[in-house]
């Protein structure tokens, strides 16, 4: 799996619009600043489906209604009467209305950029109340998922493990078990089967350099009273195209479920031959797979 993204601020990933975070290079970092008014809020993405304020994002704050509207008109109003103010005759010259950029004033300066932190080890087993899944958490080392969620979910909680910090492209290479609700994009109505195709043709366009799939395992499965549909293979990559990456193959699996909401969720697992000795807890780790109710 990989991603390129240079340090910067950028939308707060738990969804609080009027707040950015920073991000490092490789993991968010707990320095957050207020959205300035020049910055254009995100927009929603079509069909998103928020969670209840009960689970991992009731931090989150209401959408604007229509008073962001009339605060704005008012402050425009505000900047046009002072620059009127500022030039009629007798306001002074311009030395004189010159504002004062000092010490006792505050602007939007960019602060400093924060250092590095730590990443957050996990362990044990992980919960996720937006997809209503829990599973183990492999053997080894693995911190907190903190990137974007992944392309073809709403949304993207679990662990992973880089294993090339320089992979082509400037990526960064990880092994990774999330989850998450599949996106109305992608999924299928009432065709888990349908849904879990779509998603695997999804991940592997996005995120893993040229290959081909062997020992493709398609089967109907029940986890844990609930209908599911697993989608399991080897992904060999190309030798030629895919040059400069550690990993030469990965083993993947997509497990969807229906959890008796209107969209099904995933666990998605992608363990790179440079993990290859995780490879035989894939099994364990699809038996572990709950319903949250």
């Amino acid at each position: 799996m990989t991603e390129s993204r240079p340090p910067g601020w950028y939308d707060e990933p738990s969804g609080v619009r009027s707040q950015l975070r920073w991000w490092d290079g490789r993991s968010w970092t707990p320095v957050t600043r207020a959205r300035a008014p020049f910055e254009t809020l995100p927009e929603d993405r079509p069909g998103f489906l928020r969670p209840p304020r009960d689970v991992l994002d009731s931090a989150r704050r209401a959408r604007p209604g229509p008073r962001r509207g009339l605060l704005l008109g008012l402050l425009a109003a505000a900047v046009v009467a002072v620059l009127l103010v500022a030039g009629l005759p007798g306001g002074g010259t311009g030395e004189e209305r010159r504002v004062d950029a000092g010490p006792g004033r505050t602007g939007l300066a960019t602060p400093p950029e924060p250092a590095p932190t730590p990443p957050r080890a996990v362990t044990g087993r992980v919960v996720d109340r937006v997809a209503k899944l829990s599973y183990d958490v492999l053997p080894g080392d693995w911190r907190e998922w903190d990137r974007d969620s992944f392309d073809g979910l709403l949304s993207t909680i679990g662990y992973y493990r880089i294993t090339q910090e320089s992979a082509p492209n400037a990526e960064t290479y990880w092994a990774n078990v999330t989850s998450g609700p599949v996106s109305p994009r992608v999924a299928v109505p009432g065709d888990l089967r349908g849904s879990g195709s779509r998603l695997v043709e999804t991940l592997a366009d996005a995120y893993y350099p040229p290959h081909t799939r062997h020992q493709v395992a398609e089967r109907q499965l029940t986890v844990d009273g609930a209908a599911a549909y697993l989608v399991r293979y080897l992904a060999v990559f190309d030798p030629v195209r895919a040059e400069g990456y550690s990993a030469k193959s990965e083993e993947v699996a997509v497990l969807v479920v229906d959890t008796g909401e209107p969209l099904p969720s995933v666990l998605y697992v992608s363990l790179p031959d440079t993990v290859r000795s995780l490879w035989p807890s894939v099994d364990g780790l699809l038996s572990s797979v709950r319903i949250v109710r």
